[in-house]
């Protein structure tokens, strides 16, 4: 053993400095790029995994032959496991600069920029995947390559696996299918509000993953739900609404009684005069129940924005307004709860 490390120690030596110059190098070229320039960020982004590759790669290359001059028995050589190194290295320096290539192609692409933000974040998550899984494809069928794996072997291979699949993950596939199948049909994207009511799970989407989903639920927990819940339920997209429905309950005293039909003529004529009320749609003032505790007037239309802000701005501002007209018809309103008010997601 010690005769035979003097003879491969500069190999050892020679990949610890090739590292360190490959470090030294890009920090050197980045410095010259212009500040916050996509060459700058490439090569920063690309130090670790460059100068870790060639380190590998040479002790690697080192080792397998120390171990052959002791005289083991190794199925592969050092040039073989140099070039599995610099193979993974290469996959790993390209998933590492692919957000920042993604980043200057969304910044000097005409068509995305042109895109609403719901639809730009779904071409460029799915960018991003279609980009992860080329090199992982490329990088893997090289490795096996390397490793000396027929292609009849790889098809052999792959037919045990699909039965083992078959037979034994189901959950597997059917979550992998369903997250395909959401990128194919798009009920949600990234940013929507949705809602499964069969599941009584509701949240806004942070992720869509192949094989689960996140969900930020509205008490800011993170849910992260299978893709096949989304293909086996109703999902419904509070998101994609062009309106939403505004029920305001307003219970008044049994004496208010007479001044019920004034008071819904006014309410009427406020809603048709608000820009923000849709007038293509129902609007409706009636009286929803009459008893001994009071009267109930129902106020039924829709926002003209789908926009849950907006909604909520709308819903203050007709509440206010009714209870204003109320008090000037001299009624006044029962502090009690209303039983069908129902807030939308």
């Amino acid at each position: 053993m010690n005769a035979a490390l003097p003879f491969q120690l500069p190999l050892l030596i020679f990949s610890l400095l090739l590292a360190a110059a490959a470090w030294l190098g890009l920090q050197l070229l980045a410095g010259r790029c212009p500040r916050g320039s996509l060459g700058r960020a490439l090569l920063q982004r690309s130090r670790l995994s460059v100068s870790a590759t060639l380190l590998l790669a040479g002790v690697g290359w080192w080792l397998f032959d120390l171990l052959d001059r002791l005289g083991w028995n190794l199925p592969r050589e050092g040039q073989d496991v140099r070039d599995l190194m610099v193979t993974l290295g290469v996959a790993w320096t390209l998933l590492r600069c692919k957000r920042l290539l993604i980043g200057e192609g969304e910044l000097h692409s005409g068509w995305l920029s042109q895109r609403n933000p719901s639809d730009r974040a779904f071409l460029l998550d799915l960018i991003d995947k279609l980009i992860s899984a080329v090199v992982i494809l490329l990088a893997s069928l090289e490795v096996l390559r390397l490793l000396g794996v027929s292609p009849m072997l790889l098809l052999t291979a792959s037919g045990i696996g699909a039965a083992a699949v078959g037979f034994g993950s189901k959950a597997l596939v059917e979550n992998l299918l369903s997250g395909v199948m959401l990128y194919v049909y798009r009920p949600f994207n990234v940013g929507d509000q949705i809602e499964l009511p069969d599941r009584r799970l509701a949240g806004t989407v942070r992720r869509i993953g192949m094989y689960y989903s996140e969900l930020l639920t509205p008490e800011r927990e993170r849910l992260f739900v299978p893709n096949a819940i989304f293909a086996t339920f109703a999902v419904a997209n509070a998101s994609r609404r062009d309106h939403r429905r505004l029920l305001l309950e307003l219970p008044l005293r049994p004496e208010d009684l007479p001044r019920v039909a004034a008071i819904c003529a006014d309410l009427a004529q406020q809603l048709q005069q608000n820009p923000a009320v849709a007038v293509d749609l129902p609007q409706r003032i009636h009286l929803g129940a009459v008893d001994s505790r009071g009267v109930q007037l129902r106020l039924e239309a829709f926002a003209a924005s789908g926009e849950i802000e907006a909604f909520h701005q709308l819903r203050q501002q007709l509440l206010l307004a009714s209870l204003e007209t109320v008090q000037r018809h001299g009624a006044d309103l029962l502090l009690r709860p209303a039983p069908d008010a129902v807030d939308p997601p």
